[in-house]
């Protein structure tokens, strides 16, 4: 019985309902979750969110492990086909740099003092992500988790 609240406006959510969804587990079975629908309760906003758990991505069909191994090349076992697996990669690379810049204005607002630029990052993107959220299992889920608690923005960015 936790108070939601908008990632907008930071008004408090309302349930409405719920809504199905499908999800491709690691081992390729179709899972259906039940997914809470919120108001926020804000005049000004009004907007619908979907309350979802952290092993789903926004808008995807497979699960954040299966994203994680496609994206780090370890895609051997995963259950995509291999024009799913070039739509993964494709999607992680046209938001990448959006991902780290948002990680470095976060650190950097955070610990202003850090004096860790662009520079001092290492080369590759996913290296780069990996030493913000570090490189263990889950670390997509912790990435999405640190930018949507501390920018509203990043919602829209990931769809």
């Amino acid at each position: 019985m936790e108070k939601s609240i908008c990632p907008i406006c930071m008004g408090e959510l309302k349930v409405i309902g719920s809504r199905k969804r499908k999800m491709i587990d690691t081992g390729g079975e179709t899972v259906r979750l039940v997914v809470r629908r919120l108001r926020c309760m804000n005049e000004n906003c009004r907007r619908i969110h979907h309350e979802l758990p952290d092993v789903v991505v926004p808008y995807k069909m497979h699960t954040a492990a299966t994203f994680e191994k496609i994206i780090a090349n370890d895609f051997l076992d995963t259950p995509a086909e291999e024009s799913t697996i070039a739509r993964i990669r494709k999607w992680f690379i046209d938001r990448a740099d959006a991902l780290v810049g948002g990680l470095l204005s976060i650190y950097t607002a955070h610990f202003q003092s850090s004096g860790i630029g662009p520079s001092d990052l290492p080369g590759s993107i996913l290296g780069r992500i990996h030493f913000f959220v570090e490189k263990s299992s889950g670390w997509l889920k912790r990435l999405v988790r640190i930018l949507v608690n501390n920018n509203r923005w990043v919602h829209t960015r990931l769809a």
